[in-house]
This record gives structure tokens, sequence and C-alpha cells, in this order.
């Protein structure tokens, strides 16, 4: 199993700690986000070798410490980081994960290492983390139907929304060929460079069966201020 970790956008709602330094940099009580979730990979035995992050906006620094802390770990530059959007930054790593199984994650979310290894047990192949029954406006929500997702959007209504994703991903060698032949539609027949990797997702869910994994455990997507401080709360 590989692991892709999504990190090159701005954090701009972050400033004045983004000013400096990548938005997966910022610390939650001390341990960066890039930290965290790169921890929560490795006490799943997922290996360094076989996590990919995908890094833009101060790239400089956060290679820095990736090649200090994180010695093996595959890091890709997205030059474009400031004309493109996290579907692109996925396009990179197609090479890397080709023919393989892997889990995706937006780098500013922090939480629990218990969901990596539910995610990792489930005997569904294809799943996204749902935080079931809960609507928050900002984030991606899913509709459910006789138990398989039927639609991943921020636009989906309350009354549809069977919950939120986390933007955590798991994925099989075939739903990741046909998500990347989809993405590779996207950005070079479209030349859509500047769509969210949902899009593509979306696309595929009418394409592969795919299931959620209903969670309770601790997860925060932090965008701004108000988030920074609410992971410091309840974690």
């Amino acid at each position: 199993m590989k692991a892709i970790i999504l990190a090159a956008g701005f954090g701009s709602r972050l400033r004045p700690l983004t000013d400096e330094l990548p938005k997966c940099m910022v610390e939650v009580n001390n341990v960066k986000i890039i930290e965290k979730q790169i921890s929560n990979l490795l006490k799943n035995k997922i290996k360094l070798e076989d996590i990919v992050i995908v890094v833009g906006y101060k790239h400089e620094k956060i290679e820095k410490y990736l090649n200090e802390v994180y010695k093996g770990v595959n890091i890709i530059v997205n030059k474009d980081y400031d004309k493109t959007n996290n579907m692109y930054s996925l396009y990179l790593t197609k090479d890397y994960v080709k023919d393989e199984n892997f889990l995706l994650m937006n780098a500013d979310v922090y939480y629990q290492e218990e969901i990596i290894n539910e995610l990792l047990k489930c005997k569904y192949e294809n799943m996204i983390v749902c935080d079931d029954g809960r609507y928050i406006e900002e984030s991606m929500k899913i509709v459910e139907e006789n138990n398989k997702i039927t639609k991943i959007s921020k636009q989906i209504t309350k009354q549809e929304a069977y919950g939120v994703s986390i933007d955590v991903y798991k994925f099989s060698k075939l739903a990741g060929t046909e998500l990347f032949e989809i993405v590779n539609n996207i950005i070079n027949k479209e030349k859509n460079l500047n769509s969210w990797t949902e899009v593509a997702i979306d696309i595929l869910l009418k394409k592969v069966e795919f299931h959620s994994l209903d969670m309770k455990y601790k997860w925060v997507e932090i965008d701004n201020h108000d988030d920074l401080k609410y992971a410091e709360e309840i974690f």
C-alpha cells in the first residue's frame, strides 16, 4: 500500500503563520500537521519509501524538514502550485502509484492514527473516510445510496448529504487506474489545471463502487485560525 499526501497549497487563511511556512508545517500543540500525517502512516506499517508528498508553496522549507526527519520519503515539487489546484498535484504522482493500491489525503487534515488502521483493515477496496451525520458548509459532502457512495461535492445540500469527507481516501489498483485516466482527460484534453481532485472522484463514482468508512475519531481540516484553535483544544 502506498500513500499520497497533497501539500502544495498556500494556506492564505492561516497568515501570518503561513507567510514563512507551508500550511502543512503549521503546528497543533507543537506537532506539525505533516508530521502527524506521516506518523499516522508509519504507525500503520506504511513505509517511508511508499509515501509520496507533493509540495509547492515554500517547498524548500518542507523539503529540508522531510530530508532531515523522514529521509526516504518521495518528494514531488509542483512548480505551478500558484496556478493549479490539488488535482494537478495528484496528476504529478501518476508514475509513483501506477498499478498500486494507495491512500490519498490532503495535507491540511489533522486526525487520529486509528482512522488509517480502520481504513486498511476494512474489507472494501475503495473507500472515502466520512464523518457521517455531520454537515460542514466548506467541506466535501457525500451522498450514499444502498450503502454505496454516489456523489461527492461541496455543493451537496444538507438534505442530500450522508456526511462529510475528511479528505482521506483508499483506492484499489483498478480504481486508481480509472482515476488517473479521468484526471489525465481533465488536465490534458480539457486543459483544466485548476480543479479539485474530488471532481475526478465524483466522475469515478459512476464507474467504480465506493463505500464510506464511518468513524467517530477526532479530526480537523485546518483552513483558518478558528480551525487551528479547535484542533488544539481537542487533541
